[in-house]
């Protein structure tokens, strides 16, 4: 990044939290409930602005560049997922985030959530690095990972939770109509990076995301957090 463009970066980033804030507000939340969504979808907005202010200077500078990536320029496999091609993308992942993103951040709390998210990002960033050659960007990747995670959730604990059959079935229906959607002709969905983030968000929460198991503590049931990775590591 060149001097003033990180000026600009710095400008966008303190805007994303001033939007955050904003729906923060609009949602009745206190400081300490402001929560990743938000701030991402803050960050996501500022972002997209900044493309329009600064143009297409930005967007080449973080998108997903096969030959960049290929150079050394790693960083693109994560600053991608904030950048968007058009207004429509930017809404779509948006509403999207603030759809899903708070249900997962209850129960995987905010680290977990965020570490899953860039992980997500990543994960479908690098996918479609080896398989699609074409440049791309957008935090798809990163949602369909909330998504997956959010599944795979529920299907560990559909003993547990009530409704977990039902909503199964409905991520089902979103995942199979955005797949179809990606393999219609001229489309420029990016559905490696869609499967490589649903993957990637499956993986985080087998290994890292909520174990929840009922045991008896002091003569009491207690629901019980045991990631296996933690449990892993611990042996």
């Amino acid at each position: 990044f060149f001097p003033k463009d990180r000026f600009v970066l710095g400008l966008g980033i303190a805007g994303g939290v001033e939007i955050a804030r904003s729906i923060q507000k609009s949602e009745g939340l206190s400081r300490r409930d402001l929560s990743w969504p938000y701030i991402l979808i803050g960050l996501n907005i500022l972002a997209f602005m900044l493309q329009g202010f600064i143009g297409d200077k930005l967007t080449m500078m973080g998108a997903k560049v096969n030959r960049a990536i290929a150079e050394g320029q790693f960083y693109r496999l994560l600053t991608s997922m904030f950048l968007h091609g058009s207004l429509g993308h930017l809404l779509v992942n948006s509403l999207s985030t603030y759809s899903i993103g708070p249900s997962v951040e209850s129960w995987f709390g905010k680290k977990r959530f965020i570490a899953l998210y860039l992980f997500s990002g990543f994960c479908g960033n690098l996918m479609s690095f080896y398989f699609l050659p074409q440049p791309s960007i957008g935090a798809s990747g990163a949602v369909f990972g909330l998504l997956g995670a959010l599944a795979f959730f529920l299907v560990r604990h559909r003993g547990l939770i009530r409704g977990s059959e039902s909503n199964l079935t409905r991520f089902a229906y979103v995942i199979a109509i955005n797949f179809a959607m990606g393999l219609s002709p001229n489309s420029q969905i990016d559905n490696f990076g869609h499967l490589g983030g649903l993957l990637g968000g499956v993986i985080f929460s087998y290994l890292i995301g909520p174990n929840l198991t009922i045991e008896r503590i002091r003569g009491r049931p207690v629901l019980v957090d045991r990631p296996l990775l933690t449990q892993a590591i611990r042996k």
